[in-house]
């Protein structure tokens, strides 16, 4: 049977346009797949990172001793920082040079753990790496002890945990670093505890006295902005020649300690610098000098005085062993 133009290019039509909307509709479910699968991948990309890590459980703070059990707690978080770059109770743990850990018993029997503090401020829910603690009994030796001072100027608002640099300053505006980056076990309105070496403690005994016995001087102790950051100053203040052969002939002080310590006396700081700044023939200067530091150590003394008395009780001052 003959068909109708008509209907021949009306059946042309249909079956072109089904074409067409056939080909558009696989082309949308296509585009479709790609974009499931993208998406698939993005959320399983996602998932992936979503992992267990141990966070800071508070605000962290720079300088600040932490305690694995009180300070930290797990979470699941969005990271792909390595686990092995996250710190962990091992850390605390005392290990033997073949890596094995090892059990150290304080003066009281008890266990005995690391003792570690924060490089930088972190606030809570932070992920804590290795790199950014520092290792406080590293630093340690044999002959570290804890030592207590009331005669240092301390700054009205020095509490536990800061660390200072010691300084002694002379009445003609010279200012030398007697010892650096120390910190601070404890305080209160006027006395320091320090840990210290056998080489650090006759270093300071030298500048108490010569702090005691020229007139205008100042043996004092300024805090670190970002102690967690900051490198420890570089000491510049030299011993007399008279402690210098106690330290020579001290079995306790290392060797490398007084190959630096006599470096600096032979460099002729002392002599050039140090003692032509402490003549005697020169007192009205010192006598102005100790009047004004008077005046200013009274003031930092009142100013301590209501600081600490406001922090009593308190873990950010005060020192029990």
């Amino acid at each position: 049977m003959a068909v109708n133009p008509m209907q021949r290019r009306a059946r042309l039509s249909f079956l072109i346009g089904f074409l067409v909307a056939l080909i558009a509709m696989g082309a949308v479910v296509a585009v479709l797949m790609i974009q499931m699968k993208k998406t698939k991948e993005e959320f399983n990309e996602i998932s992936a990172l979503q992992v267990s890590y141990v966070v800071a459980s508070r605000d962290l703070k720079s300088g600040e001793e932490i305690n694995f059990d009180e300070d930290f707690t797990t979470a699941t978080v969005r990271t792909n920082v390595n686990q092995e770059e996250v710190i962990s109770a091992d850390d605390w743990e005392y290990v033997n040079k073949d890596g094995e850990i090892v059990t150290k018993l304080d003066d009281k029997g008890a266990e005995k753990k690391k003792t570690l503090t924060m490089k930088i401020d972190v606030p809570a829910g932070t992920i804590v790496t290795k790199n950014m603690v520092n290792d406080v009994e590293s630093e340690r030796t044999d002959t570290t002890r804890i030592q207590e001072y009331n005669m240092i100027v301390l700054p009205s608002q020095l509490v536990n945990g800061d660390y200072i640099d010691i300084r002694l300053s002379l009445p003609n505006g010279q200012d030398y670093i007697v010892l650096s980056k120390k910190f601070v076990v404890g305080t209160n309105v006027q006395s320091l505890w320090l840990e210290l070496t056998e080489e650090e403690i006759l270093t300071l005994s030298n500048a108490i006295v010569e702090s005691y016995t020229i007139t205008g001087s100042k043996l004092y102790a300024i805090q670190y902005v970002e102690a967690g950051l900051q490198n420890a100053a570089i000491p510049n203040y030299t011993v007399s020649g008279d402690v210098l052969t106690l330290i020579n002939t001290d079995p306790n002080i290392r060797e490398e300690a007084r190959k630096n310590l006599w470096a600096q006396y032979v460099a002729d700081n002392r002599t050039r610098y140090f003692e032509p700044a402490i003549d005697p023939n020169r007192e009205s200067q010192p006598s102005l000098v100790s009047a004004g530091n008077s005046s200013e150590i009274e003031s930092i003394s009142t100013a301590r005085q209501e600081f600490v008395e406001n922090l009593e009780g308190s873990e950010d001052v005060g020192y029990t062993r």
